[in-house]
């Protein structure tokens, strides 16, 4: 299984639709509204890098996203 964190910035105006479709995804395992220079973190689980792609573009797709960062998990020390 490939673990890794999604970072998404959003326009303030799509802040409360986007925190219920984030928190449905079956994919994404945990979900962080956060502040800084993004509005979420979201730990995401997937078969292989192909699916992760996949999630991604899924995130990407939503009205109100504005960019992702993504973190894949080489190693958990703890």
């Amino acid at each position: 299984m490939l673990e890794a964190f999604i970072a998404v910035s959003v326009r303030p105006s799509s802040t409360a639709e986007l925190k219920k479709i984030f928190s449905a995804s079956d994919k994404v395992k945990e979900v962080f509204y956060v502040t800084g220079e993004f509005d979420f973190l979201m730990r995401v689980e997937a078969a292989n890098t192909f699916e992760l792609a996949r999630i991604i573009e899924i995130l990407r797709s939503q009205e109100g996203v504005e960019n992702t960062v993504t973190f894949v998990v080489l190693e958990k020390l703890k």
